[in-house]
């Protein structure tokens, strides 16, 4: 009986290294799910977005944004919400990303088109491919073409 259980125990171990695994491809591998993971980690406070979805350079000057705000106990560079382009309103529906691939295999841009108050709103965002293959936001051009690294980036 022993002999017969380990038989069967085997051939079932056999059968699972024998089926196929397929691997669904990480979410930072796909530039557009990434722009999506950005907006749901940045629309309620852009200054908190997660680093993960960020490159290092992207998130030392958002959290250096963060640190001046709380020094200063008000506003640094940032006067409203990137996405909103002001500081009032509500992305009226899910936004829509494309992706257009660049000249260079290490950087892409997403687009999101949506609506604020009916408004109609295009958000860029720069992404950089990190040396783990991953896509991460490098960068923010808003509706009225303020890059926000740019605005980041500029002396007090």
């Amino acid at each position: 009986m022993r002999t017969r259980g380990w038989k069967m125990c085997g051939g079932m171990v056999l059968m699972a290294l024998c089926v196929p695994v397929v691997q669904a491809a990480p979410a930072c591998g796909d530039p557009v799910a990434v722009g999506q993971a950005f907006l749901k980690a940045s629309a309620d406070d852009f200054l908190a977005t997660s680093p993960s979805v960020l490159t290092p350079g992207f998130a030392q000057l958002l959290a250096a944004e963060r640190e001046c705000q709380r020094v200063e106990e008000g506003i640094c560079r940032f006067d409203s919400d990137p996405w909103l382009d002001g500081q009032d309103g509500e992305i009226d529906a899910p936004p829509v990303f494309t992706a257009t691939p660049s000249t260079q295999a290490t950087r892409v841009t997403v687009e999101a088109r949506y609506r604020v108050w009916k408004a109609a709103r295009l958000t860029r965002l720069t992404l950089a491919r990190a040396d783990d293959g991953c896509w991460r936001v490098d960068d923010m051009i808003t509706n009225s073409g303020q890059s926000q690294r740019a605005l980041l980036s500029a002396p007090m």
